[in-house]
């Protein structure tokens, strides 16, 4: 049996295919997947193709059996936010590529909850779509009227200024530079960020499906122009978010870009103060920093280690409980609002907690001590052989404490490192972060050695 679920999600390259056809017939065992008259909530970014996939994935549900009301432009959050909330959904389906570059589109796939399905749900769904067995329904069974779903950003930004004190946040009054990079979050971030007080300087905040201002994923790299538009700007931080709006990476007032799990060192120990009732540990991938264990522990917060992976992350922590849920690359999720990604309500946070401590962005995450990282990949010829590479580095490091759930990572006095096989692509990757200037580098030669790597 094929499979058509990656770690987020079913996505398209547009310049190869897109096959409206694909998207029927998914959408079909979707609707065979959740049960016959399942109505579901639709939206979309935007996209290129959106409209076509819109249409493939309301002609799948309907001609099965199922029903659907359409939201509009949204961001993945409202739309999760709303299936949750809204009491009649049985799922979601939010047509969009997330963060991957323009020419790719597809769908992710919501549960009743608000949360994406799990692997479980993702492989019936396969197994229905490569079975051909989808029951066909007569023409007199079938809901043809597919109705607007109005108020989804509003219900959903008015939950997330619900979340936080605005009248401490209005006292504030900060200045924020938002990159919506040309998509949906231009819609609700900004409705946020003036509900508590805040001033918005907007970048790249027209919707343009060609992504002009810069790639959909935040990262250093494709934030550079952003970073250094804060300071001339006189803003106090800035938010740049990713094509849906569910992950989100924040730059300080110097023009530093924060990855997520340093966002989350300084978060977690504000929501244990705002929160008290709430167990006192975190969820996150194996590929967060150990230095942020290191400090989440001495503000008497654990850390959870898991598999990369989003999903995984929002199920357990609604199943157990904790203060919060994140990953490196931007994912914020907070249990009181939802268990899933949501960069409209990593923003409203942010806003809240320096207002709270009357402090520059700066001066919050320098809790997290400058370090010295490496981010690469190798090519891999086969998963056999990666596995081989992972009891070489075991065996080399088997002094040092090793986490070994997805790939293998190894946490030594003043540095750490993850070997990992990539999910989507036939390539091993390495991350490298260390305290000391250089050590990152002797790191790297030791695992290219292992590697075979020259």
């Amino acid at each position: 049996m094929g499979r058509l679920f990656g770690t987020d999600g079913v996505r398209v390259d547009l310049n190869k295919s897109l096959d409206p056809a694909f998207f029927s017939s998914l959408s079909s065992s979707i609707c065979e997947s959740f049960g016959e008259n399942a109505l579901f909530l639709i939206g979309r970014d935007i996209r290129f193709g959106g409209d076509i996939i819109l249409h493939a994935v309301l002609s799948g549900l309907l001609s099965s059996g199922c029903r659907a009301y359409y939201a509009g432009l949204v961001s993945t959050p409202a739309l999760q936010y709303n299936v949750k909330m809204d009491g009649g959904f049985d799922g979601g389906i939010m047509i969009t590529a997330s963060h991957n570059p323009p020419n790719y589109n597809g769908i992710k796939v919501i549960d009743s909850d608000g949360i994406e399905i799990p692997r479980s749900k993702e492989e019936e769904i396969e197994q229905l779509f490569f079975s051909s067995k989808l029951k066909r329904f007569k023409s007199s069974s079938i809901e043809f009227d597919v109705p607007k779903y109005h108020g989804a950003i509003e219900r959903y930004v008015n939950a997330v200024v619900s979340q936080v004190d605005d009248e401490l946040t209005r006292s504030r009054g900060l200045t924020v530079l938002l990159d919506a990079a040309n998509s949906v979050g231009s819609i609700a971030l900004p409705q946020i960020i003036r509900r508590l007080g805040g001033k918005v300087i907007s970048l790249n905040g027209h919707l343009d499906p060609s992504f002009p201002g810069r790639e959909p994923e935040p990262t250093p790299e494709t934030l550079k122009l952003t970073s250094k538009i804060i300071g001339h700007a006189g803003a106090d931080f800035g938010i740049a978010v990713d094509g849906d709006a569910d992950r989100s990476i924040f730059i300080d007032e110097l023009g530093t870009v924060q990855w997520g799990d340093r966002t989350a060192t300084v978060l977690a120990p504000f929501i244990k103060q705002k929160h008290p009732e709430l167990p006192p540990r975190v969820y996150t991938g194996i590929s967060s920093s150990s230095f942020m264990e290191e400090i989440l522990k001495q503000k008497g917060i654990s850390v959870i280690w898991m598999k990369v992976g989003s999903v995984d992350i929002s199920r357990r922590l609604k199943a157990e409980g904790g203060l919060m849920g994140f990953e490196e690359n931007g994912g914020i999720m907070y249990p009181p609002h939802h268990y899933v990604r949501d960069a409209g309500m990593a923003v409203a946070l942010m806003m809240e907690l320096l207002s709270m401590e009357r402090a520059k962005a700066s001066e919050l995450y320098s809790v997290y001590p400058r370090t010295y990282s490496i981010k690469t990949k190798y090519p891999l010829e086969s998963r056999e052989k990666g596995l081989e590479i992972y009891e070489k580095v075991k065996a080399k490091f088997s002094g040092a404490r090793i986490i070994d759930i997805d790939g293998v990572k190894v946490m030594l006095e003043d540095a750490w490192f993850l070997i990992r096989m990539s999910g989507t692509e036939p390539v091993i990757r390495v991350m490298i972060e260390s305290k000391k200037e250089g050590q990152e580098k002797d790191i790297l030669m030791e695992v290219e050695r292992l590697l075979q790597v020259g």
